[in-house]
């Protein structure tokens, strides 16, 4: 029998902080989240987590440095993790937005990589990234957590790819588009 959703008991139930799922820290990071969230579960609909420590996974794919607890999956922690693998991915998308910013209608192999500031920006953002998810006392502080290295580069990969060859299409269109008129170098075209 269930009971009444308006006693006293059911308000307080509500109204009390251990009925609210924290996030953003680590006070809940050892509780199954599906808990909260599947009610009519069958015995057979618990899935087991992809990393186990029988195919002798690194630790911080099964564990959290700063929460202590092994599994990380359905766990608060696996919410830490998906954001760090989304800041990593902002990062890898920000590699061919420089890439294509560097001129306006030669491709990036006839222009090349010879900007010395945007090769120190490419690089040092990309350590910075790095050593924000790796640095265990940084992890506690902001929140980031160690990823999987793969999940640092493959989830991004496709954006990278359309975003540089996307650019390297309008380049040769527009390249194409160009005359010589009067001694001067003008474009023509929907392109342009």
């Amino acid at each position: 029998m269930m009971p009444d959703p308006d006693s006293e008991a059911m308000k307080e139930l509500r109204e009390s902080r251990y009925n609210i799922l924290s996030w953003d820290k680590t006070r809940n990071s050892k509780l199954d989240v599906r808990l909260f969230y599947a009610h009519y579960i069958d015995a057979d609909g618990w899935t087991k987590c992809r990393w186990s420590t029988a195919n002798n996974a690194p630790f911080f794919y099964t564990a959290s440095y700063s929460s202590d607890w092994h599994p990380v999956c359905y766990s608060t922690e696996a919410l830490k993790y998906a954001q760090s693998g989304y800041l990593c991915s902002i990062v890898c998308v920000q590699w061919a937005d420089l890439m294509i910013c560097k001129t306006r209608n030669l491709s990036l192999s006839q222009q090349g990589m010879v900007n010395h500031f945007g090769n120190f920006g490419l690089f040092s953002e990309t350590f910075l990234v790095a050593t924000l998810c790796y640095v265990p006392p940084l992890n506690i502080a902001l929140g980031t957590r160690m990823i999987a290295f793969p999940h640092f580069i493959v989830p991004s990969l496709s954006f990278f790819v359309a975003i540089f060859l996307y650019d390297e299409m309008r380049k040769i269109w527009l390249r194409n588009g160009m005359v010589r008129q009067d001694g001067r170098l003008r474009l023509k075209g929907w392109i342009v």
